[in-house]
């Protein structure tokens, strides 16, 4: 699993790749941290590229939204294929997910493909 992040004014595109287990969610809480402290309040989590996220340990993606909203944040996931998208919406993480947008778009609508 990788995990790297794009960054702007107040904002985050977290991207990750990879398959997704108890050890890269917590890399990923260290991760947001780092950007909480930074200041940046706008966090996307790009899942375009993650393959796999261990269903087990998917719900633990839920602490990371309260985190961030303790730091007066806003986080979105974005990016998923409909087959992580199925491991998170069991995982009971549907109020949090956005299929339909890679990340820099949930931050940025203006930068949206339209449809023709």
């Amino acid at each position: 699993m990788t995990i790297r992040s794009t960054m702007t004014d107040n904002s985050a595109v977290v991207k990750m790749a990879g398959t997704m287990a108890a050890g890269d969610f917590s890399n990923l809480h260290g991760h947001l941290l780092g950007l909480l402290q930074a200041r940046r309040r706008k966090i996307v989590l790009d899942f375009e590229d993650v393959e796999h996220v261990d269903f087990k340990d998917a719900s633990s993606l839920a602490r990371e939204f309260e985190l961030v909203r303790s730091y007066n944040g806003n986080m979105k996931v974005a990016g998923l294929s409909p087959y992580v998208r199925n491991i998170l919406l069991f995982a009971g993480l549907s109020d949090f997910l956005d299929a339909s947008m890679t990340g820099h778009a949930v931050l940025d609508p203006a930068r949206t493909p339209q449809a023709s």
